[in-house]
C-alpha cells in the first residue's frame, strides 16, 4: 500500500459506503462532481474545519493528496454552492443512517439503569433574514432547528441516533412526534416538550421518561411518598396533571421535586414507579449530556455558520455534519479511545494527509514527562511588567 493511500482522510472515508454510491440521475453528464466526489468533498471539509466554500476550493488546489482522495483536482466555490442545492436530502440522509448503524455494532451493550437513556432535545441554527425568507421565525430573525436524540448505552458511550431538522418555527414537542416512539429506552427531556395530549399517549404506548416541568404546570395529588430525611429530594407522589377536563391527563405520572446544588428547584414527571426518587433525579441529570454534544459539533464542525442558505442546501449541511460527526466518532472507537473526542479532531486535521501509521503512533504516545503540578494554595507572587521602549504598563490594583 502506498503512502497515498494509508493517508488519514482515505482512513475517514473508509467509514462511509462512498464507492458503492450509484446516482444516475444526478451524476447525468458530470464528469467532475460525481455525488461521490462531492460528499467526499463536504465531509472532508467538516472533518478538517475549512470554514467555506472558497477556503474548500483553495484547500483542494493546494494539495495532491487531498485532491487524490477528493478524486478532483480543481472546484470552484461556485460549483460547489450549485453541487450543494442539487444533491438529494435522501441520500445524505441514507449516509447518516448508515454511519448511527455502524457506531450501534461498534458500542457497548452494557446500558446504565433503568436501561437505555435517549435525551431528546433541540438546537436552533441562525440564518441570514434576508438570504433565508423560507425559514421565517419572527419579523427580525429566520433560522432553522435539529431535533436531536442522544441515545446514551453508558457512561462513555452517547451518540445521534435520530435527527429531525426542520424549520425554526417547528416546536420541540412536534419534534418529538418523531424521536419519541422506540420502546425500551427511557426518553428525558426538558420543559419544552410538556404536552400532556402527547404524555398520555407515551403512557398509553408503555414508553419511558422523564420530563422537567414549569412551576406554573398544575399537578392534582394522589398520593405522596415518603422522601428521604436529609435528601435533596422535596417531593415524590403521585398526581395526575392537568387543571381542567380538556387538558387534564387521563392517567397518573409520578412527580418527584428536588434542588441542585445551586437552589433551583426542578419538577419532573416520570412514568418509573419501581426506582427511587434520586434515581431519578440522577437520569434527568444525564440530559446535560446533549446540551455538550450541541456545543461540540457547534465548537468543532461547521454548523454554526452553513455554507448554503437555500433549503436543501441547509438539510444536507446539516445531515453531513453529524456524518463528520459519527466518522470521528468511529475514529475514537477505533483508537481505543486513548484522546479525547476533542483531542482527537485536533489531531485528525493536523494529521489529515499523513499515514494512518503516523497519526497512529501520535495518538498511542505517552507523555515524555510528568509534573506534579503547583501545589493547592500555592501561588506564585504578584510581579509587575518592567517597562519597555514603546509599550505603556500601568501598575494593577489587583490584590491577591
Amino acid at each position: 500500500m502506498s503512502v497515498q493511500d494509508s493517508s488519514v482522510i482515505r482512513q475517514c472515508f473508509s467509514f462511509l459506503p462512498l464507492e458503492d454510491l450509484e446516482l444516475p440521475l444526478f451524476d447525468y453528464r458530470k464528469h467532475k462532481l460525481t455525488a461521490d466526489r462531492v460528499l467526499k468533498i463536504f465531509l472532508a471539509a467538516q472533518l478538517f474545519g475549512w470554514s467555506n466554500l472558497r477556503t474548500i476550493e483553495y484547500a483542494i488546489r493546494s494539495d495532491t493528496l487531498i485532491q487524490s482522495a477528493c478524486g478532483v483536482t480543481s472546484v470552484s466555490a461556485s460549483q460547489l454552492s450549485r453541487t450543494m442545492q442539487q444533491l438529494p436530502v435522501a441520500v445524505t440522509e441514507a449516509l447518516f443512517r448508515y454511519v448511527v448503524q455502524s457506531i450501534t455494532q461498534r458500542t457497548s451493550s452494557r446500558p446504565l439503569p433503568p436501561g437505555t437513556l435517549a435525551l431528546v432535545d433541540a438546537t436552533h441554527i441562525h440564518l441570514p433574514f434576508q438570504l433565508a425568507d423560507w425559514a421565517y421565525v419572527t419579523r427580525a430573525r429566520s433560522g432553522v432547528k435539529i431535533h436531536t436524540r442522544l441515545r446514551v448505552v453508558d457512561e462513555y458511550t452517547a451518540y445521534p441516533d435520530k435527527i429531525v431538522p426542520s424549520t425554526g418555527n417547528t416546536s420541540d414537542y412536534e419534534g418529538s412526534d418523531v424521536l419519541v416512539v422506540d420502546p425500551d429506552v427511557t426518553y428525558v427531556m426538558d420543559r419544552g416538550f410538556v404536552c400532556y395530549k402527547r404524555m398520555q399517549k407515551w403512557v398509553d404506548d408503555g414508553l419511558s421518561f422523564v420530563v422537567r416541568l414549569h412551576n406554573h404546570h398544575h399537578a392534582t395529588v394522589i398520593e405522596e411518598r415518603e422522601c428521604p430525611e436529609g435528601s435533596f429530594i422535596l417531593r415524590d407522589a403521585t398526581v395526575v396533571l392537568g387543571k381542567n377536563a380538556t387538558t387534564t391527563m387521563a392517567s397518573p405520572v409520578r412527580l418527584v421535586e428536588f434542588v441542585d446544588e445551586q437552589g433551583r428547584l426542578f419538577r419532573l414527571a416520570t412514568t418509573l414507579w419501581e426506582h427511587s426518587a434520586t434515581e431519578i433525579a440522577n437520569i434527568y441529570r444525564q440530559r446535560w449530556l446533549i446540551e455538550l454534544f450541541f456545543k461540540w459539533i457547534k465548537q468543532h464542525l461547521k454548523v454554526a455558520t452553513l455554507y448554503s442558505h437555500q433549503p436543501e442546501g441547509v438539510w444536507n449541511h446539516i445531515f453531513l455534519a453529524l456524518v463528520a460527526y459519527g466518522v470521528s466518532y468511529l475514529l475514537w472507537l477505533e483508537t481505543g479511545k486513548r484522546q479525547s473526542l476533542c483531542n482527537l479532531i485536533r489531531l485528525l486535521r493536523l494529521y489529515s494527509t499523513k499515514t494512518v501509521e503516523a497519526w497512529q503512533q501520535e495518538i498511542q504516545r505517552s507523555p515524555t514527562r510528568s509534573s506534579q503540578g503547583r501545589r493547592k494554595g500555592e501561588r506564585p507572587p504578584l510581579q509587575q511588567p518592567k517597562p519597555q521602549e514603546g509599550v505603556i504598563v500601568k501598575p494593577s490594583k489587583k490584590k491577591r
